[in-house]
């Protein structure tokens, strides 16, 4: 990695904190030490948060990390579907129980960090009164710049409508079965057109249609009702008059309330008539078909149904035709416009008010990718807080304001970067949610020298040798024929539009673009790229060089002069030269190019390819690179170093809501790296010994990738305690989800749209045979025995990474639980509630021993060692870090971090830092690689016997060299070897990290 500008390096060639830094450090208020991340829902609300509030407190938490709560599709369990987003959501509580709930932070003296949507809104809601607006005005709506809409396209014939792919079938065969009818909300007096769940309004220039229907009915018989007729000749001429008018100008605001006033009108009329009720029914009844013969009898309700701003079409059409952006393939959730800047008022108005009130300390960007510029919104948001907050909490003067340090909010974003990718240093923001550093700690913690053996028995199991670029290419270019197609069509338009405007290019024909750019995207090295009107940056060139290239490269038929065509748009090149509208529709193009690679990436790589290239699972996370084995402790320490120096304040995170396993079930996969042979050998056999559970009546299931994955999974989530009760009953419940889930998504059997029956049948049935608790009794003797030693070396790698995740430059992030063990899967695996009750107990277990003196402390010590399968072990590790950062939050955020001089026979078995800051240092060493460490699982990784001569040179000591064990509370001192040096029988002989501070 290259140094950054401004970077300091000491004589060890550490980087260091600039001296610069110095005076700011002190005058940097609520940043957080450590957050932990509530997922708020039906199931857990404010009340539930309030009274766990003391639990944070106790373990040491700085921050809240909440979930999304605004107002969200009804059952929503994640937030992320919001409908309104100045209202908060009523499942999860009223804005007084908010309110109580950050007095109650307050008090304990914890804040809040809260993830925001300003991507996307749900549109499958009435409650989105944004995107009804539109479906009821279309393109004059006032909010139809909110949204990403297409209202012009060449190649349809259906403009300025919104395609709405909701419908099940055919949209003919829909209107025909009857399932689209028209309906009369007789509260807010308006008709709405229902299919099933879905809801959609009827525009104001309709109603005449409908109502002139009923005036027929109205006015017939004898008991015609001409004062009557009247007032709804009187509604009819409104409806007609204010709906062209609300149509043609937006800016009309007095024709709408118009529009409202005559529906309450309607719904009084129906209200107080009994005849009108009746011919209102007959009415309804016309349209929706109940009168009549044929398929004749639909046309009334389909002539109606053209005259709407939208197109109903069937769900299959949405890979092709849809013209709104969505958030990646999802129908239900429209991307809004927050670029414009009435946009991002209106969205963030209610978080506003928080950030003005200061019960709101920071914001955790979801999705910036998605955004058209996310550089322009960061400072935009960043510009916005300090209107609301104009003293801010970064008091400084303007010779002290530098970069993230005079921020007034503390900001992250949801972004995934890829193994050589770095954030852009012009972002305004305090860095990543953290996926990052889960992959670095992840792969220190993997034992790189068996790859060779891990390549040949997952060859040797799927009968095949998968090569990961060639899969991803793949990958690649299947969501974007299928789930993403709209979008890739769209783009396409845009270049040929382009290249028809100059004669240079005009003879590029679009079949001939459309190869090109599904190359181009396809080779795509990383999510995305932040070209701007204003700058082309060198890694944004770079990548887009190298797409160019590779796509010349993979597929020789190709036009390459119309990838140099489309390389030169990206680029920009020559754009100053061109007309007003030519440069228009190239930054329009490259906006969209931009926010199109992302979702082809994470679907292609996050929702398929990781659930197909299964060599080791655990390296198939998030913003990983599943083809990367293994980190050396070198790359780690550098990845830490230039942490430091580049996003001090960026989040480390472990698990979290949309992590692929949880941060124990990784440590726990990452033992098979130790022994390859041995899990080569029983998985091989695994397979044979299930050949015949593997007959379905077309074909055999699982398919070998699948099937390897279901044991590493198995392996993954094995409960630590014996099969007691129900217990094998839940892992069979839990897998059998999660793997119809996975096949799903690897699409490759199966998929959502169009799923193998009769595969998913045969997998069922051969998960039920694996673990029938009678037939299969044998084997599942066997498996538990095997695995007993395996999880119990998995253990002591999640204590590592707990340490490793506190020590190192960052903020520390927790999901919700994770402070005892946590063997979950993809979500909703990881949604399960949270057994606070129990964490509580092992809390005043261990809040017990806090005054205990030096025997009692290493006594307790050895119990939590002694039984580490109760989770105390690391809820104790936590907690004691955690008061760490509080006690010694600057030298954790700003300290050096200089690595350190392992030596001796189990020398790969140690990561060793130190951090200091002047006068106050802190010496970290974390064990690895356990196996050995532990004889095979059979005892703990402690003493002379297991360490032998292994020792941490090179420190940074100050006073008489002696340091207390922070967890033991022992002192240690260094020894002579070759200059002073830390015996790691010394610092392991009750627990195997050891944190040394000064006495």
């Amino acid at each position: 990695m290259e140094k950054g500008a401004g970077e300091e390096r000491n004589a060890r060639g550490a980087w260091t904190t600039p001296a610069r830094i110095a005076p700011i450090m002190s005058k940097v208020r609520n940043l957080p030490t450590a957050t932990y991340r509530w997922q708020f829902h039906a199931g857990f609300r404010f009340v539930d948060a309030i009274a766990l509030v003391p639990y944070l407190a106790e373990l040491g938490i700085s921050h809240c990390y909440a979930s999304p709560y605004l107002k969200a599709h009804p059952g929503s369990v994640h937030g992320y579907d919001i409908s309104d987003h100045n209202a908060i959501n009523p499942e999860i509580g009223t804005d007084k129980e908010r309110q109580q709930w950050v007095q109650a932070l307050h008090a304990h003296g914890l804040g809040q960090i809260i993830d925001i949507v300003p991507n996307h809104m749900t549109v499958n809601d009435p409650n989105n009164h944004w995107w009804w607006d539109v479906l009821e005005y279309g393109e004059h709506s006032r909010y139809a710049h909110f949204f990403d809409i297409d209202w012009r396209t060449p190649d349809r014939e259906y403009d300025g409508k919104v395609v709405l792919p909701i419908l099940g079938d055919q949209y003919g065969r829909t209107l025909e079965s009857g399932d689209i009818r028209l309906h009369f909300d007789q509260v807010r007096g308006m008709f709405t057109v229902q299919y099933y769940e879905h809801i959609l309004p009827v525009g104001p220039g309709s109603y005449s249609r409908i109502l002139t229907r009923l005036v027929e009915y109205f006015s017939a018989g004898e008991d015609a009702d001409s004062k009557g007729r009247r007032e709804l000749l009187n509604l009819i001429q409104v409806f007609n008059d204010q709906g062209e008018r609300v149509g043609v100008d937006p800016g009309v605001r007095d024709g709408r309330r118009t529009v409202a006033q005559a529906r309450g009108e309607l719904a009084e009329f129906f209200g107080k008539r009994a005849s009108g009720r009746l011919a209102l029914r007959e009415t309804l009844a016309f349209f929706n078909g109940a009168l009549g013969q044929g398929a004749g009898r639909f046309d009334p309700l389909h002539v109606l149904l053209e005259e709407q701003a939208y197109r109903l079409a069937y769900w299959r059409v949405s890979g092709c035709d849809i013209n709104y952006r969505r958030f990646f393939d999802i129908n239900d959730l429209a991307a809004l416009r927050v670029e414009n800047a009435d946009v991002f008022e209106a969205s963030h108005a209610l978080v506003g008010s928080w950030v003005a009130s200061g019960d709101v300390d920071g914001l955790r960007i979801d999705h910036p990718d998605g955004l058209r510029d996310p550089g322009q919104y960061f400072t935009r948001i960043n510009d916005w807080a300090r209107r609301l907050r104009p003293k801010g909490d970064a008091v400084m003067t303007p010779e002290e304001r530098d970069g993230l340090y005079d921020l007034p909010l503390y900001l992250v974003v949801e972004k995934i970067l890829g193994t050589r990718e770095s954030l852009p240093k012009t972002w305004r923001v305090h860095g990543t949610t953290g996926y990052d550093f889960a992959n670095l700690v992840n792969g220190v913690l993997i034992d790189g020298r068996s790859e060779e053996i891990f390549d040949r028995t997952y060859e040797e199991f799927v009968e095949a040798c998968d090569h990961y670029a060639d899969m991803l290419y793949e990958c690649k270019k299947l969501i974007m024929h299928t789930s993403l197609g709209s979008e890739i069509h769209s783009l396409g338009i845009r270049l040929w539009h382009i290249a028809e405007m100059d004669r240079q290019t005009r003879d590029f024909t679009h079949p001939a673009q459309m190869a090109a750019i599904f190359e181009i995207v396809a080779c795509f090295p990383v999510y995305r790229t932040y070209v701007t009107e204003h700058e082309v940056g060198l890694n944004d060139r770079c990548y887009i060089e190298a797409a160019c290239a590779t796509a010349k490269a993979r597929n020789p038929l190709v036009d390459s002069d119309v990838v140099d065509f489309i390389q030169s748009v990206l680029l920009l090149e020559g754009l100053k030269d061109q007309t007003a509208d030519y440069r228009r529709d190239v930054l329009d193009c490259v906006a969209a190019f931009q926010q199109y690679t992302g979702p082809v990436m994470a679907k292609g790589l996050e929702d398929t390819l990781f659930y197909r290239y299964n060599r080791f699972v655990s390296l198939n996370e998030v913003g990983g690179d599943a083809s990367r084995f293994a980190v050396s402790i070198e790359a780690f320490h550098e990845g830490n170093q230039v942490r430091l120096h580049e996003w001090p304040y960026t989040m480390l995170c472990t698990t979290s809501h949309d992590t692929k396993r949880s941060e124990d079930v990784r440590a726990r996969l990452n033992v098979l790296s130790e022994i390859p042979g041995a899990w080569g050998e029983r998985v091989l056999g695994f397979k044979e010994r299930h050949r015949h559970l593997k007959e379905a009546p077309e074909r055999a299931a699982p398919s070998p990738r699948d099937e390897y994955l279901f044991y590493q999974s198995l392996v993954g989530i094995w409960p630590l305690g014996p099969l007691q009760g129900t217990v094998l009953a839940d892992v069979h419940a839990r897998i059998s989800a999660y793997m119809q889930k996975a096949v799903r998504e690897a699409k490759a059997e199966t998929n959502w749209e169009t799923p193998s029956l009769s595969y998913e049948a045969a997998l069922a049935a051969f998960i039920d045979g694996v673990l029938d608790p009678v037939a299969n009794a044998d084997f599942i003797t066997e498996w538990a025995a095997w695995i007993a030693p395996i999880a119990y070396v998995g253990l002591w790698n999640s204590l590592s990474q707990v340490a490793l995740k506190l020590l190192v430059p960052g903020v520390p992030d927790f999901y919700q639980g994770t402070e005892v063990w946590d063997f979950s899967l993809v979500d909703p695996d990881n949604r399960r509630p949270v057994d606070y009750l129990h964490r509580a107990a092992l809390m005043a277990d261990i809040v017990r021993h806090d005054g205990d003196g030096l025997d009692a402390r290493v006594a307790f010590i050895r119990a939590l060692v002694a039984t580490p399968e109760d989770g105390r072990v690391k809820m104790y590790l936590t907690r004691v870090l955690l008061q760490l950062r509080r006690s010694e939050s600057t030298l954790l955020a700003w300290g050096e971090y200089l690595p350190l001089i392992v030596t001796g026979t189990q020398g790969r078995h140690l990561i060793s830092f130190a951090r200091r800051l002047r006068d106050r240092v802190v010496i970290v060493a974390v064990s690895r690689c356990y196996w050995d460490l532990t004889k095979g699982g059979t005892c703990p990784p402690l003493g002379a016997d297991v360490w032998g001569d292994t020792t941490i040179g090179g420190l940074p000591l100050t006073g008489n060299g002696r340091f207390r064990n922070l967890f033991t509370g022992e002192h240690v001192g260094v020894r002579e070897k070759d200059g002073a040096a830390l015996w790691a029988a010394d610092l392991f002989r009750e627990f195997p990290i050891a944190v040394l501070v000064m006495p």
